[in-house]
């Protein structure tokens, strides 16, 4: 007996959706803030980070830290990237 679902059950969570365009934007290769990730996604500095923090688990990104030390202005920062992985899972989405 087959059973059919709902396509209800097959929509993204709005977490889901954060992190595919983070996957996105970052799919230029360039280096990211926080800050414009969440200007560029649409969301908010705090969601960004926490999504971030799973995309870098299952190695789709990349996070380096730039301590106050090395920062030229005193303030620790962030710089997110895209691994190969990412670019992968990227041009999975979008086909």
């Amino acid at each position: 007996m087959l059973v059919s679902f709902s396509s209800d059950w097959m929509k993204l969570n709005i977490n889901d959706e954060i992190k595919i365009r983070i996957l996105k934007q970052l799919s230029d290769r360039k280096v990211y803030s926080f800050y414009l990730l969440a200007k560029k996604a649409g969301a908010n500095n705090t969601t960004v980070k926490k999504n971030c923090a799973f995309l870098r688990t299952i190695g789709l990104i990349k996070i380096d830290e730039v301590s106050s030390k090395e920062s030229a202005s005193g303030t620790p920062s962030y710089r997110v990237t895209i691994t190969e992985s990412g670019l992968k899972a990227v041009r999975e989405l979008t086909r």
